[in-house]
């Protein structure tokens, strides 16, 4: 109805009248409901030029009202939203080629829509910008540009990327460097998309664009990680030789390669250069990459030999941190540096972060702690988690050391039982203790359960189990694999087999680790049988499920349940359970739970190995 007599009003002398258009607009948005008002545009712009005072700057302050309005900071009404975009688009399609005006009003219109657009509508939006050759501007640009490249469209977004560099922006700025990284790093969805990636590359070159260390760090990793590590020293190399400064990124990508092909003289190389760059001495998370890729650049060997490498390995570790680092929190801990050939500091003193100082104590215990000597730093330790040492202390801060204890300790039956005492002293620190001391997490409390396993402890085990719900703490599929290769270990096919079915009820996939625990049951006809067994309740489960009957599900499920080995009847030695204060804590400290650092992931993946 509108829209017809909007039609008709230019017939009407009193129509014709400057600013009748205006009082309309202005009723119309004045509405609790804006349909109205959309309506008026539309039938405005459909008939733009016999629409008396309805001017473009009139129509445009309408369109950042109504977009401003439903679009900014909430989610909006799908059909509102559809219109919006419709209008905006056919409201493009009315500018001339004259019109060369940049409008701060359509750039805000256009980032709105963007905010909300599906790949159809930023496809549509784009298009009829680029055709009726409306002038945006170079932010709105970069809008559509990393629009494009979370939606997977790499030829659209370079085509932005034309745009922008023939623009005569800046190709230098953070805004441009960080949208050629981004499309770099998503275009490397699978294999194929690296091939390609050389072109992409060139493109950028072409257009005038000169990468950065941000941008060439993206290409370093791209390559690396697609196992092209010719390429990636080449890129690396070529930084140094045009006088771009490399930084800790470009160093720790770099790392990568010489961990995959075991080469510690390359990472030798790699530490001089850093020096050279000046990225060296004062940079602990450099430092704590060199020391962490030594440890983690292993090779078969058995016996003596093995403790040998072992040995220099960590005395090689101990060379790097002193050169750059503060020897002494590894003196009071009592870690026998003359022993191991190395004497003090070297270079300029810097305090280790608790990062580098807590992959430093893990080194000695994975390649130079017996579980006896173990036991006695882990004493040590504790003391001056007691009183506080300000380098020391700050590493309780997360579980990565209490996980190495774990693994090493657990590994002995001389040593096992320490592990509770581990666990206990995290979830009650001393009164006297400064600084944040990290609750058990899903990881502490499976390498405890692996403990109490390999030790034939499957009472305590169990219990484990327990105290891990009991603190809100949800097995993961590392966990439900622990249990199914401690019961296969104990040749026990029916409850591995059960914890199997565990397993999959709470939402986790068996793979190659549960294949390999129940590979080591010998009892195979018990472990068929086992397996037999749960395939008919499946199956019965299921029949029932599609039959709908509630009753005979809870039977079968109820069946599956007296087939688990009872958590009740076990006790944990040297463990009690915590009281409410402590459940809280474990609550607040679940909350926080997996907000990990680069560095806390890196932690995490040299306390399991």
């Amino acid at each position: 109805m509108l829209s017809t007599w909007k039609l008709r009003q230019s017939r009407r002398p009193w129509a014709r009248v400057q600013g009748f258009w205006q009082h309309v607009m202005l009723w119309a948005l004045q509405q609790r409901d804006h349909r109205k008002a959309l309506a008026y545009l539309e039938a405005t712009i459909s008939d733009l030029h016999n629409t008396a005072g309805a001017t473009r700057y009139a129509i445009e302050d309408a369109l950042v009202f109504l977009a401003s309005k439903h679009l900014e900071g909430q989610i909006p009404d799908t059909e509102i939203n559809d219109r919006l975009h419709r209008l905006f688009c056919r409201f493009a399609e009315t500018n001339n080629l004259g019109n060369n005006r940049k409008s701060e009003s359509i750039q805000k219109v256009i980032y709105l829509l963007l905010q909300h657009s599906d790949y159809h509508h930023t496809v549509t939006l784009y298009d009829s910008i680029v055709n009726s050759k409306l002038i945006v501007d170079f932010k709105t640009l970069t809008h559509f540009l990393s629009k494009f490249v979370r939606l997977g469209r790499t030829d659209m977004a370079m085509h932005v990327l034309k745009r922008i560099a023939v623009s005569s922006a800046d190709l230098t700025s953070d805004v441009v460097q960080h949208s050629c990284i981004t499309l770099l790093r998503t275009s490397l969805n699978d294999a194929e998309r690296y091939r390609i990636q050389s072109h992409i590359v060139t493109e950028m070159l072409e257009l005038g664009i000169r990468p950065g260390i941000d941008m060439l760090n993206a290409m370093i990793l791209n390559a690396v990680e697609a196992g092209d590590h010719q390429t990636a020293y080449a890129i690396f190399e070529t930084a140094r030789i045009h006088g771009i400064r490399r930084n800790t990124i470009t160093y720790s990508i770099i790392l990568k390669i010489a961990l995959h092909n075991l080469d510690e003289n390359l990472v030798e190389k790699i530490m001089l250069m850093a020096e050279e760059d000046g990225a060296l001495p004062r940079n602990n998370q450099l430092v704590c990459c060199l020391v962490t890729t030594f440890m983690q650049i292993t090779r078969d060997e058995s016996g003596p030999q093995e403790s040998r490498l072992c040995e220099s390995r960590y005395r090689t570790m101990l060379r790097v941190y002193t050169r750059y680092c503060d020897i002494s929190p590894l003196q009071d801990l009592g870690i026998y540096l003359d022993v191991l050939g190395v004497s003090g500091t070297t270079g300029p003193i810097s305090p280790p972060s608790p990062q580098l100082l807590s992959v430093m104590i893990m080194g000695f215990i994975r390649l130079c702690g017996q579980p006896s000597l173990t036991r006695e730093l882990y004493h040590r330790y504790q003391k001056f988690l007691a009183q506080g040492h300000p380098l020391i202390a700050p590493t309780a801060g997360t579980d990565h050391l209490a996980n190495a204890f774990l693994l090493c300790l657990g590994q002995s039956r001389h040593t096992f039982a320490m592990c509770p005492t581990i666990i206990k002293n995290m979830l009650q620190p001393p009164a006297s203790a400064v600084f944040k001391v990290a609750k058990p997490t899903v990881q502490t409390w499976s390498i405890l359960l692996r403990s109490y396993f390999f030790n034939g402890q499957r009472a305590a085990a169990e219990k484990t189990i327990q105290m891990m719900r009991s603190h809100g703490i949800a097995p993961n599929v590392v966990t439900m694999n622990t249990i199914i290769a401690g019961y296969a270990a104990m040749q026990d096919p029916g409850a591995a087999v059960n914890a199997m079915q565990e397993m999959k009820a709470a939402g986790f996939e068996d793979d190659s680790s549960t294949y390999k625990a129940l590979a080591r049951i010998v009892k195979r006809e018990e472990l068929l049988e086992a397996l037999q067994k749960t395939a008919v309740k499946t199956t019965q489960a299921r029949g029932v499920r599609q039959a709908g009957e509630d009753s005979s599900r809870v039977e079968v499920e109820g069946a599956v349940d007296t087939a688990t080995p009872s958590l009740e009847t076990a006790s944990l030695p040297g463990l009690q359970s915590p009281g409410s204060d402590q459940d809280s804590l474990l609550e607040d400290y679940a909350q926080e739970g997996g907000k990990q650092t680069v560095n806390g992931a890196l932690l995490r993946s040299v306390a399991y190995q």
